[in-house]
């Protein structure tokens, strides 16, 4: 199962994501919201999109515990200035996607 939530920065809060695994679409994922994708177990790649832009390509290992992902822009506070250069130039770079970090077992 992989778990992806997705955070609330400034840029897009109106749009949705769209989320492939293994490059094939699952769904979409609004501002705040959290979605569960069942998948078989073994390794799948996950990438988020949006209309003209797309996250880095991730690569996780399935097992029978959850994947837990974040997804959120890099489009936020003053690089909105610059959104019609990420939209141009650097549109695999809009989004980003990560391993959700556990910050109750950091000591």
């Amino acid at each position: 199962m992989i778990r992806i939530t997705r955070v609330r920065p400034y840029g897009e809060m109106l749009r949705s994501y769209e989320i492939f695994i293994d490059d094939i679409y699952r769904g979409e994922i609004k501002i705040g919201e959290t979605k569960e994708f069942a998948i078989k177990n073994g390794i799948h790649t996950v990438r988020a999109k949006i209309d003209w832009g797309s996250s880095n390509e991730l690569c996780v290992n399935v097992d029978d515990s959850i994947v837990e992902l974040e997804v959120g822009s890099f489009v936020t506070g003053w690089r909105l200035l610059f959104a019609l250069v990420y939209a141009t130039f650097l549109s695999h770079k809009c989004l980003w996607l990560r391993e959700k970090v556990d910050i109750s077992n950091v000591h």
